[in-house]
């Protein structure tokens, strides 16, 4: 078998196993594919903030790619191996010994395949491509090859420099419109190194386009995650009014000698915990996203005492609406620290909800259609990563329910209609504060 079927059968495989990996760990999307030509010469340029760069550059491109990489890569065990396996080959970055690589990718081009570089020569820090290296330009004059800039964006969270391991984050490839030169340019300024710097600095627009904002939204996530805590949300007092209530209707009811300490000290312990946030924990992201969680796993914790403080139905199928409910979950570890705020907020509106409506219209599976339900329009509604696999899921989940009780399906329709009045109070008196937050800490200097 040729040298280069084999390079591609090997390229083609790595990216097989490794698309669905990058998707699930990293939240990869791609856009502008079709800017790729399927087929002749072009120089594939971008920024490189990670060692992950390669393969999220070439996954959902259908042809092999020749990347030019690091000398030293090629000494390292195993990788080396692989790299070259796959048709990567090595530069010296040293300044000025760099002609031998240049030579190998002109050969790459006139044989009319794809070459892959990162002209900044190393992997760049958090900020937006400055003064580039013209060898891409060189080569675009020499061959002439089109140039399509990438960007790569979030790879810098997904991998920062200098940590051993990667962590999750959503990242975000983008393949521009190719840059191509006549062959008047070419012609008149083969060595012509202003016109080089020009060309690249069109290379480095590009990218920037779409490079810088990403940089500063994630610039302000981070700083998000050490500002002090925030105060006790509205959303935050509902345990606290829902003890309340309970208290009263327990009492009504007879209940309330029976399971007292099971309805008060779930949010005892609650509140303490924000006491807690507020006055004693560091801020940081793991901080963070335990507060954002935190009304989430008080629910969990105290359903059980509270709808038996209540004598209401505790619910059919809670092992269902617990794993649904977690794994919806998931997908905010990719998305905005805002988007994270809306769901938890909605999910607690509609769980607190449901059980009011619980007391005048008893029914087993009231809290799981209500909960799905929110789930599954909220994720459709704000177009979060994934919506389509977790749409299905929760739809699954509570049509299974629902088809297997043998309770009446009628007076569920109250329960899904809590689910749309959930939405429209997120849509009408919520999402624009948010917007607004997030847009005076994106543009935080």
């Amino acid at each position: 078998m040729p040298e280069l079927e084999t390079k591609t059968m090997l390229f083609s495989f790595i990216k097989l196993i490794a698309y669905p990996l990058f998707r699930a760990l990293f939240s990869v999307e791609h856009e502008g594919v079709e800017n790729v030509p399927e087929d002749g010469a072009v120089i594939i340029a971008g920024n490189h903030p990670s060692y992950l760069d390669p393969l999220l550059v070439g996954l959902p491109i259908k042809r092999t790619i020749r990347f030019m990489a690091w000398d030293a890569l090629f000494k390292v065990p195993v990788l080396g191996q692989i790299i070259k396996a796959i048709g990567a080959f090595p530069v010296d970055i040293r300044k000025g010994r760099g002609e031998a690589a240049f030579r190998e990718a002109l050969r790459v081009l006139e044989s009319g395949a794809a070459l892959g570089i990162f002209p900044e020569g190393q992997r760049s820090e958090q900020a937006a491509m400055g003064e580039l290296r013209t060898g891409v330009a060189r080569l675009a004059i020499e061959s002439g090859a089109p140039i399509v800039p990438v960007t790569i964006g979030g790879a810098t969270r997904a991998w920062p420099k200098w940590k051993l391991l990667p962590r999750s984050a959503k990242i975000i490839v983008r393949y521009h419109e190719p840059i191509r030169l006549s062959e008047e340019e070419r012609a008149a300024n083969r060595d012509n190194r202003e016109f080089h710097q020009q060309v690249m600095q069109r290379v480095a627009a590009s990218i920037n386009r779409s490079l810088t904002p990403a940089i500063r939204g994630a610039e302000s996530v981070e700083r998000w995650y050490q500002q002090p805590p925030s105060h006790i949300r509205s959303y935050e007092w509902a345990p606290l009014i829902a003890t309340l209530i309970a208290t009263l209707v327990a009492i009504r009811r007879g209940t309330f000698g029976a399971h007292w300490l099971g309805l008060f000290l779930p949010p005892a312990i609650y509140y303490l915990y924000l006491m807690a946030d507020l006055t004693l924990i560091k801020p940081a992201r793991l901080s963070k996203w335990v507060r954002n969680s935190m009304p989430i796993w008080l629910i969990l914790a105290w359903h059980y005492p509270l709808t038996r403080a209540l004598a209401a139905p505790a619910g059919d199928r809670n092992d269902l609406l617990l794993v649904a409910t977690l794994a919806a979950f998931f997908p905010f570890f990719y998305e905005d620290y805002y988007s994270l705020q809306k769901f938890v907020r909605g999910a607690v509106v509609s769980y607190y909800s449901s059980l009011a409506i619980l007391l005048a219209l008893p029914h087993g599976l009231g809290t799981l259609v209500a909960v799905l339900g929110f789930i599954t329009i909220f994720v459709l509604w704000y177009r979060v990563i994934y919506r389509k696999l977790i749409a299905a899921v929760m739809l699954a989940a509570a049509a299974s329910a629902v088809i297997l009780s043998g309770e009446p399906k009628t007076p569920l329709l109250v329960y899904l209609a809590l689910s749309f009045a959930t939405i429209l109070y997120l849509q009408t008196f919520i999402t624009i504060a948010y917007d607004i937050r997030r847009a005076g800490n994106v543009t935080l200097k």
